[in-house]
């Protein structure tokens, strides 16, 4: 696990890539899908930690975990919209918690179509 700020920022990078090449790549199978969900799952755990370890940064952190961090950015302006952050870890929680082949069907379709894009947004923002 990434130590400091910058390892952070470089584990999320990394983890954020090949999430998006594995989208790009996708090529409809079972195992592509099973691919996607669990590197989204790998990229938002390595996201809010670095998100949390940049907001301790700048401030105080009362709280930690997830939901904490995800309002404090908002609360802050470092993030401009935290329902899609929010929507994201609903997400996490029930591939990691209820593993239901429905479910997985529509969260694949929402990282594809919504997620990719709120964490390239919190990538191009943040200029990492």
């Amino acid at each position: 696990m990434p130590n400091n700020l910058m390892e952070s920022a470089e584990a999320f990078k990394n983890a954020y890539l090949k999430l998006k090449q594995f989208i790009n790549e996708d090529n409809g199978s079972e195992l592509a899908r099973a691919g996607i969900l669990h590197a989204f799952e790998f990229t938002f755990e390595l996201w809010w930690k670095y998100l949390q370890r940049y907001l301790d940064s700048l401030y105080v952190l009362e709280e930690h975990g997830p939901s904490s961090v995800i309002k404090m950015a908002f609360q802050n302006g470092v993030l401009k919209d935290g329902q899609p952050y929010m929507d994201m870890l609903r997400d996490r929680n029930l591939i990691s918690h209820t593993y239901k082949e429905n479910m997985a069907e529509e969260i694949y379709l929402r990282i594809k179509n919504n997620h990719i894009l709120t964490l390239e947004k919190f990538y191009n923002d943040m200029s990492l």
